[in-house]
């Protein structure tokens, strides 16, 4: 009984102030009703019984007599209409309450309408204001290094080659300094405003400022500069960060300590520039171009560098985690002393490949093309082999190997193997051993 009595409660304050009123309504009609049936609860037909004793003179004789008389009142029922009227005085307070709850949710919800569409006005209002002060400092930004473009005698010496004795030089690089100072405190003052940021970047290539300006640091978070020609620009240490850089030129520039953390990069060109140190996590590098690039230290956990070229490149020191570099050219890149513990080079182009010292434990290089690859003292402990090209390959003192591995491969006959490894093999030694 108690656990039913705890459901029905629970259920009705889970009603509306409008579903509690009639269910209370209704409830009371159901007493009512079964009030009805009994006499003793004032519901039904009321008797009422009174007796009077009275002295009377008997007319025939003379003498006193008493006579009793009983009355019998009788009270008709409640009728429908009684209740009805009992019902709505009770229910009149009810009503009333119900009412004004509505009516002060009413005025409630309409007072919080109004509070938010002030607020959202505001927040326009505020919005537009600074978006017209953006675009002021923007337009006085411009006037202002159009101003170093209009000196004719400036504008031949940006660009120029001068040594520090020339007199001209300082001229020039104090123009150069106001330059960067204003370009660097207004790409800061914009902060998410990643559109003008834009147009600021697209006005310094235009005016061929670029590649004098040094703008180390710079914010450039989310900006679009895809197609866009940076090269031989001073970036280090800048940030594009969830940047669109498709087909973007850095050929020759300087972007060491650079982020471009998920930024989009597909077939950028990096020939020749200086990426120590450069954070590449999660972005999107398909068939970037980092021929003759610097790449030592830099990081490429999670990127995708699918179909990307890698020729000639030392990755000494390079985070390669996770890292997807299907169809990726690695031919001649230099991997010396570098931990690749289960990497997957599966179908990789890895001809002349340095892999000297590396630790390769689990890597995997089936299908690999390995001709002429040096494995020089690399630890090969599981590293699969299997259907790869190792014509010319060298595995002079190289660690952990088996003749299982070796002959898993193709062309294994014809690579280079220390004295003791080659009659496990049961070829002969190379004529210099």
């Amino acid at each position: 009984m108690r656990v039913w009595l705890h459901k029905f409660t629970n259920s009705v304050k889970s009603l509306s102030v409008r579903q509690k009123i009639l269910l209370y309504i209704v409830f009371g009609l159901v007493i009512i009703f079964i009030l009805y049936q009994f006499n003793w609860s004032g519901f039904g037909n009321d008797l009422n019984e009174s007796e009077t004793t009275k002295e009377v003179i008997n007319p025939k004789d003379g003498k006193i007599i008493k006579l009793t008389e009983k009355t019998k009142y009788f009270q008709s029922a409640k009728t429908l209409w009684d209740w009805l009227g009992l019902a709505g005085t009770i229910a009149i307070p009810f009503a009333l309450f119900y009412f004004e709850r509505t009516e002060q949710r009413r005025s409630d919800k309409r007072a919080q309408e109004e509070k938010e569409q002030a607020e959202k006005q505001a927040e326009r209002e505020k919005e537009i204001a600074d978006n017209n002060l953006r675009e002021q400092v923007l337009e006085a930004y411009i006037d202002r290094i159009s101003e170093l473009l209009i000196d004719k005698e400036l504008k031949l010496l940006i660009g120029k080659k001068l040594e520090e004795s020339d007199p001209e030089y300082q001229k020039r690089d104090a123009a150069l300094d106001i330059a960067r100072a204003r370009t660097l405190s207004v790409l800061r003052g914009l902060d998410q405003d990643s559109e003008r940021k834009e147009s600021i970047i697209r006005f310094l290539v235009d005016a061929e400022l670029i590649t004098d300006l040094n703008l180390s640091t710079a914010d450039l978070r989310n900006v679009n500069l895809e197609g866009v020609d940076l090269t031989n620009a001073n970036l280090e240490s800048a940030s594009f960060i969830n940047a669109k850089l498709k087909d973007t030129r850095f050929i020759n520039a300087n972007l060491s300590y650079t982020n471009f953390n998920k930024a989009v990069l597909n077939y950028a060109k990096f020939n020749g520039t200086k990426l120590i140190g450069a954070k590449f996590i999660s972005a999107q590098l398909v068939g970037v171009d980092f021929n003759n690039a610097t790449l030592r230290g830099v990081n490429f956990e999670g990127a995708n560098l699918r179909s990307s070229n890698l020729q000639d490149i030392d990755l000494r020191g390079v985070i390669l985690k996770d890292t997807t570099l299907s169809g990726a050219n690695l031919a001649n890149v230099n991997l010396k002393g570098v931990n690749l513990e289960g990497f997957n080079f599966k179908d990789l182009y890895l001809i002349g490949a340095n892999f000297q010292n590396a630790y390769l434990i689990g890597a995997d290089f089936q299908h690999a093309d390995l001709k002429n690859a040096s494995f020089i003292y690399a630890d090969l402990k599981g590293t699969n082999f299997i259907n790869a090209n190792l014509e010319g390959a060298n595995f002079m003192g190289s660690k952990n190997l088996t003749p299982k591995q070796i002959k898993s491969a193709k062309n294994w006959e014809k690579a280079k193997y220390d004295k003791e490894f080659s009659q496990k093999l049961y070829i002969p030694p190379l004529p210099d051993q």
